[in-house]
């Protein structure tokens, strides 16, 4: 576990897209997996700034979504598919063979699990998983509960994550998520951990604790032989 302080938002965000380069020149072919929400979305917009202006070929490049509201559909604003192809995707041009996303409407939830695990496994892997601290500990949808799940799932949302500022303003209620499981991000070859946001004091000192329960999903990353946690000092 490696800690990497950040003096404010914006020079966090820098230092995570200079892993998202490197790991790019490493292997071209990568997999990312990729967070939605404010956490990531400075460090994604650096990173496609930095392809263009270092003219880095990411035409091999591939993404699979962490997560997605159950039951929105894909077109509207709240959705983590549209979070996805207006901050990245498009940008990039990443086509739709180089991407793995849920299906959010899809109600077989056995099927559609199935369906990622095996295009991660088609994929050869994550590379690297590029997560955000939720206020409440989660990762991903991989809520605070009694239990985990170490496989991609559908989850019940917690109260906190339901008034998800992404989800202000909208008319269908979420309830639940699809989600990859914890079991997902820990195989994943590389993790860089974003720390940032207002209202996550108490999230993060639990995480520096390195106990490990299903309150606290993030503290999982402490079993990770490689993440790289970039702390955000002014907000946290």
């Amino acid at each position: 576990m490696e800690f990497v302080k950040a003096k404010n938002y914006d020079a966090m965000s820098d230092m995570a897209s200079d892993l998202m380069m490197r790991k790019v020149q490493e292997k071209p072919h990568a997999l990312f997996c990729l967070a939605t929400g404010s956490s990531p979305t400075a460090s994604y917009h650096l990173f496609v700034e930095k392809v263009k202006k270092e003219k880095l070929d990411v035409s091999k490049l591939k993404i699979v979504k962490l997560d997605e509201w159950f039951g929105l559909p894909e077109s509207s604003p709240a959705t983590c598919e549209y979070y996805l192809q207006e901050n990245l995707l498009k940008p990039l041009h990443i086509s739709k063979d180089r991407y793995i996303a849920f299906h959010p409407m899809e109600e077989n939830t056995q099927f559609e699990c199935s369906r990622i695990e095996r295009l991660i496994q088609e994929a050869g892997g994550i590379d690297l998983c590029i997560l955000g601290l939720g206020r409440n500990g989660h990762l991903g949808f991989n809520e605070p509960a009694e239990k985990s799940y170490p496989f991609t799932h559908k989850a019940l949302l917690e109260t906190k994550t339901k008034s998800h500022p992404m989800l202000v303003g909208n008319q269908e209620e979420a309830q639940y998520g699809y989600t990859l499981g914890i079991g997902n991000l820990l195989r994943a070859r590389a993790i860089a951990f974003l720390i940032t946001g207002q209202g996550k004091k108490e999230a993060y000192e639990a995480f520096q604790k390195a106990f490990l329960s299903a309150w606290h999903p993030a503290n999982y990353l402490w079993l990770h032989k490689d993440v790289t946690c970039f702390v955000d000092e002014e907000s946290v």
